[in-house]
């Protein structure tokens, strides 16, 4: 797989400037704030990172700054929410020439598809780009079944999922737990814990991104043995995950950001930002876990 690619991983948000386009200034200072609080790699074009509603050239610039940022031996996951086959490779193309280490690749959404459609898919765009390939299972229309993903397994690229699901999570990590390659990373905000006993390989939650130090102390509690540590964190991390899991959630995450001092401004219209009540409800959940 090259790099390894564990713990916790953060999936980038993207400040954009009052005219909508990249606020790099932005964009490299939250780098550097998550970088200096341990994270083990970087995710770029993701949920998150409203990645869905980037452009093609926005998502290649995007790699590209965390590519000049990052350090040289931190690992980078490039993120790719795209709806054909075609629109995939063109965007992994950009990602393996600018450097990215592995593909965040959601499944087709819109018309959804079959098992067999799946496998067509990843198995085209590994043979087209060759880089390690993550799927994202995120999709409502097109869920990627445990027995699924065995099956994706057999494509070499094909090295790890994401779940959102806690029990989608507990059933792959024990089904792929023979296989030497297999990676589960978890996006259960709600319970990162939880996912780290059933055997996840680290996360790739948006929880990191709002929570960098807290993730990575949690992280390194749970491989040292010290769950009470881990379960205290627990704690403080689940109010605040509460207060971002609504729709549209990209708004919400950079609301929690920004009120860390973190100037990362509002959300890509029709993402809007949470009201007022909603925002004294974040402001109280970051004070209760000591990050403002």
């Amino acid at each position: 797989m090259g790099k390894e690619i564990v713990g916790m991983i953060p999936p980038l948000v993207v400040p954009f400037t009052e005219k909508d386009t990249i606020d790099e200034a932005a964009f490299r200072a939250d780098i550097h704030f998550l970088i200096q609080r341990g994270v083990d790699g970087l995710s770029s074009g993701g949920s998150t990172g409203e990645g869905a509603i980037l452009s093609d050239e926005e998502l290649r610039r995007c790699l590209e700054i965390v590519m000049e940022e990052k350090p040289p031996k931190m690992p980078v996951v490039a993120g790719i929410i795209r709806n054909s086959t075609k629109d995939v490779i063109r965007c992994a193309r950009d990602a393996k020439t600018i450097g990215a280490d592995a593909l965040l690749i959601t499944p087709v959404f819109y018309f959804g598809s079959s098992l067999e459609g799946n496998y067509i898919f990843y198995r085209d765009i590994a043979q087209a780009i060759g880089l390690p390939i993550i799927i994202y299972n995120v999709v409502p229309t097109n869920i990627i079944s445990p027995i699924d993903f065995l099956k994706l397994l057999e494509i070499d690229e094909v090295v790890g999922i994401k779940q959102v699901d806690p029990i989608l999570h507990a059933e792959t990590s024990v089904l792929c737990g023979e296989i030497k390659k297999a990676r589960v990373y978890s996006a259960c905000d709600q319970m990162l814990y939880g996912t780290y006993v059933s055997g996840s390989s680290g996360a790739i939650s948006a929880l990191v991104t709002v929570a960098p130090e807290l993730c990575v102390k949690q992280w390194k509690a749970f491989q040292a043995g010290d769950q009470n540590t881990a379960m205290d964190i627990h704690r403080k991390l689940v109010p605040i995950v509460r207060t971002y899991l609504k729709r549209p959630f990209p708004g919400r995450v950079k609301a929690l950001l920004n009120l860390q001092g973190r100037s990362v401004g509002k959300g890509r219209l029709p993402n809007v930002m949470p009201t007022e009540e909603e925002r004294k409800e974040m402001e109280k959940a970051l004070r209760n876990a000591g990050l403002i």
